[in-house]
């Protein structure tokens, strides 16, 4: 299978600064949806690798539509 390219999500974390995107947001920047669990998009995904090694978590929240919250973690 091939990996998912989430270069186009690099300069936020670069930034070094909370940050938010919909699950439209991140599907136009992947060209993937977002995997159907909570759970695996804030523990397994390729995404939640690339944020713990960025420094950040991920909270998601169900609001009108479903929303990835980026918090940078103090080390």
């Amino acid at each position: 299978m091939p990996r998912l390219d989430l270069s186009l999500l690099e300069p936020y974390f670069e930034k070094g600064e909370d940050f938010e995107l919909t699950a439209e947001q991140y599907e136009e920047k992947v060209k993937k949806p977002l995997p159907k669990t909570n759970y695996h998009i804030k523990k397994k995904s390729p995404l939640a690798r690339m944020a713990q090694e960025q420094g950040y978590s991920i909270q998601v929240e169900e609001r009108i539509h479903r929303v990835l919250i980026f918090k940078r973690e103090d080390k």
